[in-house]
């Protein structure tokens, strides 16, 4: 998994080190670069911000261990398929002495034995089994079964018994594509989360972008609004000037005082909203506020535009080939299909084969015969190794001993309704999914011409709103200068004054809102990431 060396998930894989250097900050039309913000406040690139969201942000963090999860899940299904290792050991020892003329072969017997073996699943189903047993039986043998006589001799039986068992079913449960369901499902699972995650990067970029956007509109406007105090400030001291030779009455004075007034209370609620916008950045980032001393953010990267043409057919095509929240709901539609997969195979009967071969080597002991004087012999478990191959030692044979079983066996549901059920339910999840997908296409679809029309728009307001900036910036200095000769009056110039306060933030507005529709187009077409170096 691309984890790099990064804390958080990897589809940010923000390598901002390497980026390059934020365009140098141009002050907007009319600001105070040198105003300091009430609260303590420390200055911040976007690139800044991108890069600690990567460590900071905890929806990224949650995401990224999700993905580890689901990796896990795939090693998990995996291991169905495992080797397994048996092993086990017994005993027992019994006494069965002869009552009355009761007919005995046994009357006692003691058995040791063990086994070791491997067992496997198997991928088009089934398992397949080898085990091999050895066993030691002491039997006290009666020396004449139907006599009276309790008298008995210990034979010791050696045997050695390799078994090869192979289940497999014949119908139901199989194939390749339905034992391995879990796999694929493991797999798909893990890709879908991996798909969320570049969701979840795109939205993130989007969101912090668009508020450091914001941040820069609010600070800008806090250092605009600023600047109509300066302004308003030298009209009064102008009005105080004439008040005091003479040529305006003191009135003049307290409207012009009035209007300061007001512009104070703008830069007061403007720091307010640079306030806000700064820790919802913050918080969106994933930075602690608690104890913190810092709290406002000064952006120094300029919202620098550059028009671009858009062709609204291809940024439609665009989107539905590479939004990455079409291709998480294609994913859910292949976890369907191997669900309905799965589920075809279940409403066939159960019809499954059980076979095994099992050679096995014996050595019993031989008791002395006086009638013919043939001396006794032990047996062993070299010599049960040896009949496991020859029935005689001095003749060559193969496999003197050896069962070989076969089986079949058959499970038919009748009516078969739970089956069909989930088979049925598996093809409607299906049509429900495709549906969910085309639905998702035309929004889609409709959320880009939207965004592509907001840039026109947002466009051709950047001329306008530039136009009325410089008008108005010509008005004021046409009106001060009107009033220095006595031809216009401090209600004229303040209004002239609230025209540029105007003009100057619905530019910057113009501005702000070109670049943040024009992040919404690029995170509709999954362009973001690429678009500000961060894939």
């Amino acid at each position: 998994m691309l984890l790099s060396n990064l804390v958080a998930i990897s589809c940010l894989n923000f390598v901002l080190t390497q980026a390059p250097e934020d365009p140098p900050t141009t002050p907007s039309i009319g600001l105070t670069a040198g105003y300091q913000p009430a609260f303590p406040s420390e200055r911040m690139a976007l690139s800044d911000i991108l890069r600690e969201a990567v460590t900071a942000n905890l929806d990224l963090q949650i995401n990224n261990v999700d993905i580890e999860i689901s990796e896990t899940q795939v090693l998990s299904a995996t291991g169905a398929f495992d080797v397994y290792f048996l092993a086990g050991v017994d005993a027992s020892i019994a006494e069965t002495p002869r009552r009355g003329s009761q007919f005995a072969i046994n009357v006692g017997t003691r058995s040791v034995g063990g086994n070791v073996g491997f067992r496997r699943a198997l991928e088009t189903g089934g398992s397949i089994q080898l085990l091999i047993e050895a066993n030691r039986v002491i039997n006290d043998q009666v020396n004449f079964f139907a006599g009276s006589s309790s008298a008995s001799t210990q034979l010791s039986f050696y045997a050695i018994r390799p078994t090869l068992q192979v289940t497999h079913p014949l119908l139901r449960g199989l194939g390749l594509n339905v034992n391995r369901a879990n796999i694929e499902r493991a797999k798909i699972a893990t890709t879908q989360t991996e798909a969320e995650r570049q969701v979840l990067a795109q939205n993130l970029a989007r969101d912090l972008i668009a508020a450091y956007w914001d941040v820069l509109f609010a600070h800008r406007d806090l250092l605009n609004k600023h600047h109509s105090v300066e302004l308003a400030r030298q009209q009064l001291e102008r009005t105080q000037a004439l008040v005091s030779a003479g040529r305006l009455s003191p009135v003049d004075a307290k409207a012009v005082e009035q209007g300061l007034a007001v512009r104070e209370g703008d830069v007061i609620r403007a720091e307010n909203t640079l306030l806000d916008r700064s820790l919802a950045l913050r918080t969106l980032v994933g930075q602690q506020v608690l104890g913190r001393t810092v709290f406002g953010v000064l952006p120094t990267t300029d919202p620098v535009v550059v028009p671009r043409q858009i062709d609204i057919a291809s940024e439609v095509d665009k989107a539905l080939r590479a939004n990455p929240q079409i291709r998480v709901l294609e994913l859910s539609m292949a976890t369907f299909r191997v669900d309905e997969l799965v589920a075809a195979n279940g409403r066939l009967p159960q019809l499954d084969f059980t076979g095994s071969f099992t050679p096995q080597g014996r050595s019993v002991d031989t008791a002395p015969d006086p009638a013919t004087g043939q001396p006794g012999s032990s047996g062993s478990w070299a010599e049960a190794f040896r009949y496991a191959f020859s029935e005689d030692p001095l003749e060559e044979g193969l496999l003197a001993d050896w069962t070989l079983t076969g089986s079949l066996s058959l499970t038919w549901d009748i009516q078969n309704r739970t089956p069909r059920a989930a088979h049925q339910t598996a093809k409607l999840q299906i049509r429900r999914t495709e549906l969910q997908l085309e639905q998702l296409k035309q929004q889609i679809a409709s959320a880009v011409i939207a965004a592509a029309y907001a840039v026109r728009t947002a466009a051709k307001l950047l001329d306008v709103s530039d136009v009325s900036v410089d008008l108005a910036k010509d008005n004021l200095a046409a009106e001060e200068a009107r009033f220095a000769v006595g031809r216009s009056t401090n209600f004229d110039v303040l209004l002239r004054l609230d025209e540029l306060d105007s003009a100057t933030s619905t530019a910057l507005s113009a501005r702000v809102g070109y670049l943040k529709a024009l992040v919404q187009l690029q995170n509709l077409t999954g362009e973001i990431l690429t678009a500000f170096g961060l894939a």
